[in-house]
């Protein structure tokens, strides 16, 4: 038999199967394939199936496919269409989330872009800026790329040269961030961009971590270097703070992990002596203002993640082993106390503070989530597509949960 994949450009994707001979329809419908496609039988040994153009994943297996004559039979075959360089960017109610029960939650929005790499989703849920993030640098010059369209306008500045972008997003008040080897400040539509700061030399490297503190009017800069120092950058003024720290990395291809009090005064890091792995990493908290160790956490971590709640996670070994075996995510405080604790994988807060995601796992590593409601005391399970290299879930600010 033979298949063939038409239109394989933006839009719905329609694959033609060819059988050797004339088929028992039934044979073939039986077998659940994935998005409902629109199935068309063009004559007895011709089906046509029609993708919605953001179905994540096009693989599929059909077994025993009969001959309607009932004198040959297909034992299986598999079908698998991928989309090189596009990912699939999608965006969730907490109610859709609440109503998935097991399953794959409704999206209220769905679309496929045509970048693999560096992707941020804008506030309003309508357009992307794709720009060349952690890989092979491409040359990718940062652009816009309107959703519902698929129009694309690339930036003045900053230039293609200044990546790799180990930073972009939008602040709350509009202004558009981006950091390369230098902080980049713009109005929304990426109009007046101007390179406030040089990144690179404030950090002594390549910039792995940029960080807002919750005014969104600092960066917290971090790369590799001989003393584990970091750069706060002022995004109205560009002007630097060195902070001594140290907050060194963990392993040889690491990176340190932080978060913000919720006032801004304390910048919580984390902290090894060599690169020994995360079991001997510490988080260290200090002082912004006065660049002063006031506590540190020992016991090791593989990480930690700032929260809106003003407190943050701290991921530790479970004890629990093999195939499957859960971490242990601590909601920390800054004054060092422990206010609760998790099983599970990654953890992300909502801006209000009302919910907690978790990512749980499992032998197969995808991509099954929980949903903590912490004000009625109550937890949603559902399951995500895979959708791309990186897929992962990032909280909106006005409470939807975006994917991609």
């Amino acid at each position: 038999m033979s298949s063939e994949v038409r239109d394989p450009g933006d839009g719905p994707v329609t694959i033609v199967l060819t059988f050797p001979f004339a088929v028992d329809r039934q044979s073939v419908e039986r077998w659940g394939l994935p998005g409902l496609p629109t199935k068309i039988w063009l004559d007895d040994r011709t089906l046509q199936l029609v993708f919605p153009e953001t179905e994540p994943s096009l693989a599929f297996k059909i077994a025993e496919t009969e001959s309607a004559s009932g004198d040959a039979v297909i034992d299986q075959f598999v079908v698998n269409v991928t989309f090189p360089a596009t990912r699939i960017v999608s965006v969730y109610t907490v109610s859709a989330l609440a109503a998935a029960g097991n399953r794959a939650p409704q999206t209220s929005s769905s679309w496929r872009v045509r970048s693999d790499d560096g992707i941020t989703l804008s506030p309003d849920a309508k357009r992307v800026l794709i720009y060349d993030g952690f890989s092979p640098v491409s040359g990718q010059v940062p652009t816009f790329i309107e959703l519902d369209t698929k129009k694309s306008t690339a930036f003045a500045q900053p230039p293609a040269s200044d990546g790799w972008f180990s930073f972009a997003d939008w602040m709350a008040d509009g202004r558009l961030v981006m950091v390369a080897r230098g902080v980049w400040v713009g109005d929304a539509n990426a109009g007046n961009m101007k390179r406030i700061a040089d990144a690179e030399a404030a950090v002594g490297g390549y910039v792995w971590v940029a960080l807002p503190d919750p005014s969104e009017t600092r960066l917290a800069l971090w790369a590799y270097n001989s003393d584990g120092h970091i750069a706060i950058v002022n995004m109205g003024t560009g002007a630097v703070q060195k902070l001594g720290g140290p907050f060194r990395r963990c392993a040889a291809d690491g990176r340190a992990s932080f978060a913000w009090s919720a006032d801004g005064r304390l910048l919580a890091g984390t902290d090894c002596d060599s690169e020994e792995g995360p079991s001997k990493a510490r988080v260290r908290i200090v002082d912004v203002a006065a660049d002063r160790t006031v506590r540190t956490i020992e016991g090791g971590t593989y990480g930690i993640t700032g929260l809106p709640t003003g407190n943050f996670v701290m991921v530790r070994e479970s004890g629990e082993t093999g195939e499957g075996s859960r971490l242990l995510g601590l909601i920390v405080g800054f004054d060092g106390q422990v206010r609760d604790r998790y099983l599970g994988g990654a953890w992300q807060m909502s801006p209000n503070g009302r919910y907690l995601l978790q990512r749980e796992l499992s032998a197969a590593g995808c991509c099954g989530f929980t949903l903590f409601d912490l004000v009625a005391g109550t937890s949603v399970q559902f399951t995500l597509p895979s959708s791309g290299r990186g897929a992962a879930p990032r909280w909106m600010r006005d409470g939807r949960l975006a994917y991609y």
